[in-house]
């Protein structure tokens, strides 16, 4: 009985260890087609973006100031996500 659960666990034991060796060389394989050559890994220093949210009039979502899409009606500038939320304002 003892040699009986000694192989079963030997042989857990031998399949861990093949599909870690398995998960390790397909990850070094996946990483080495998919990596860029070193130059293009490097991106240039940018400007830090501005953080300031507003949020759109219509759907309430909180979009970025730089990123969204600006009406200016009667002097005030409204911000939004879309242009279908744009557009229903608009309308």
């Amino acid at each position: 009985m003892f040699s009986f659960l000694a192989r079963v666990i030997l042989i857990v034991i031998a399949i861990t260890v093949i599909r870690s060796i398995f998960s390790w060389v397909q990850r070094f394989l996946t990483s080495a087609q998919h990596s860029p050559p070193a130059a293009q890994t490097r991106t240039p220093p940018q400007a830090p973006q501005s953080t300031a949210l507003e949020q759109d009039p219509v759907c309430g979502t909180y979009v970025s100031v730089d990123t969204s899409l600006k009406r200016i009606v009667k002097g005030k500038v409204y911000h939004f996500c879309s242009e279908a939320c744009k557009d229903r304002f608009t309308a």
